[in-house]
């Protein structure tokens, strides 16, 4: 089937979810314009099922569909155990903090995680300053999200349609998301994105066994005789000893508490419900990553070593595409599945952006009604849109860098979400915690990407992680005779 035609069906997908999501809307509201509650937060009436589906799609992106069978392919069987503690550290942050976030949402009209910072400190400058550095950090990860579905749409396509065009006919139906949909659409596109990406998978793995008349056993067995190294702990790069792995972990733990994920702790109904989101992402975990397990090793024993992991997936989908009516079908499941996660995760991404900008560095000093925080985080976020676009048609060398690091900077912040109802929080700790270990991640990263110094066996995040974290308790102890509810309130 011609990739035309495949990215029509794509856009009439998303297309046919947000009309059912407005319409739905206008039959309960009579209104075709999102509420501020609906925008941001789909008026925390969502299914649990839906939102724990819509909390790890978010989390996995296209990173499990693309990114894992690539991971796999490269180092091995061993990265598994970064995904693994990163997962367990990540969902016990998420859990603490989250059903904290969600008793503080019920007691309080709140539509952004940052809101609790600026009102649990009593520091509203406190709460602009972690939304702003937390917008900064987020921006990468638009940018990269749009260009991995151009180079996807390139390569999928032999070429025949360039970045231009094909993330420019997706960006059609992201600003229609953006104006019309809200968190809804995004939670409901997550939802069946979800689906499609394990049916994708599921598919793609039990036709391919079929078509080769693949033994897994065999398969297995062939990779540890050709290349043992993919099983043990250093991978087949040598990449992932030990502690690379927990330093790994520890920092890409921090992703679990930006404001697009913790957002959805908000969303829930219940206090249970979040549990019911951990859950979830444990099983979508383990069954995504079974299948890349099989999908990585299959395209490692089938096309050899030589390929950029990158192109993996291209590779299995164009044999899928070539395998009859059947391996068509599923390769485009897959393929909206891919497309699909990056279009949903850039959508929430966006949300999260205009959320905070307006609700956390704008609100707090200027007057603005529920009707135009709306429409100023609609303009905001088309702003931010077309500039990620834009950046996306000549990408600059470190942005994939900048994403990764931009976990980096969410680690640092752990001490001040994780100690916001800790009775000797305060808001130099919170100052001082984020000002050194921001200042020491600065440091370590411009000295290393120089050649200059050079950290051996773990990520360049852990020492100022670990910083933040001395840094805040040290200085919160200090001055642990201030009780919390006579902070002095700072504009």
């Amino acid at each position: 089937m011609d990739i035309r035609i495949i990215l029509g069906l794509t856009l009439c997908y998303f297309i046919a979810i947000l009309g059912f999501v407005v319409f739905a809307r206008y039959k309960t509201t009579k209104s075709l314009m999102p509420s501020i509650s609906e925008f941001f937060l789909a008026s925390k009436d969502l299914n649990p099922i839906i939102l724990a589906c819509t909390y790890a799609a978010s989390l996995f992106s296209t990173f499990s569909i693309l990114g894992l069978p690539a991971l796999i392919y490269a180092h091995g069987i061993s990265s598994i155990y970064f995904i693994a503690i990163t997962d367990a550290l990540g969902l016990t942050l998420l859990i603490i903090i989250g059903k904290r976030l969600h008793r503080m949402g019920q007691e309080k009209h709140m539509f952004s995680p940052i809101e609790a910072i600026s009102e649990n400190y009593n520091c509203q400058r406190l709460g602009c300053i972690v939304a702003a550095i937390f917008t900064l950090a987020l921006l990468p990860y638009i940018s990269l999200q749009l260009v991995g579905i151009g180079a996807f749409i390139d390569s999928y396509s032999g070429g025949r349609i360039d970045y231009l065009t094909g993330v420019g006919a997706m960006m059609t139906i992201v600003l229609l998301y953006l104006f019309l949909g809200g968190m809804r659409a995004v939670a409901y596109t997550d939802f069946i994105q979800l689906i499609a990406m394990v049916f994708g998978l599921l598919a793609g793995a039990l036709f391919l066994t079929h078509h080769y008349d693949i033994n897994v056993a065999a398969m297995f067995s062939d990779l540890k005789q050709t290349s043992p190294l993919h099983f043990m702990a250093p991978g087949a790069k040598d990449y992932f000893h030990l502690p690379m792995i927990l330093s790994m972990a520890i920092v890409t733990a921090g992703v679990f508490i930006q404001p697009h994920l913790l957002t959805r702790a908000l969303m829930a109904r219940k206090e249970s419900h979040i549990n019911i989101m951990a859950l979830g992402t444990v099983i979508g975990r383990v069954v995504t990553t079974a299948l890349a397990i099989f999908i990585g090793v299959f395209a490692y024993v089938t096309y050899g070593e030589d390929l950029k992991p990158n192109l993996v997936m291209g590779e299995v989908f164009r044999d899928l595409g070539g395998l009859g009516l059947i391996g068509l079908i599923i390769s485009v499941f897959m393929l909206m599945g891919a497309l699909g996660a990056a279009m949903s995760t850039a959508d929430s991404l966006l949300i999260s952006i205009g959320q905070i900008s307006t609700r956390d560095i704008i609100r707090p000093f200027f007057k603005l009604s529920s009707k135009h925080q709306v429409l100023l985080s609609k303009a905001i976020m088309s702003a931010i849109l077309v500039f990620s676009f834009l950046i996306g048609l000549n990408p600059p060398k470190y942005m994939t860098d900048l994403a990764i690091y931009s976990g980096a900077i969410s680690a640092i912040l752990v001490p001040t979400f994780l100690s916001f109802t800790w009775k000797y929080r305060s808001p130099l700790a919170a100052y001082s915690s984020t000002l050194i270990g921001a200042t020491a991640l600065c440091i370590l990263t411009i000295l290393k990407l120089n050649g200059i110094f050079e950290i051996k066996s773990i990520h360049v995040g852990l020492l100022p992680t670990l910083a933040s974290f001395a840094a805040y308790y040290s200085v919160a102890l200090l001055f642990r005779k201030t009780p919390a509810s006579q902070l002095s309130h700072a504009p």
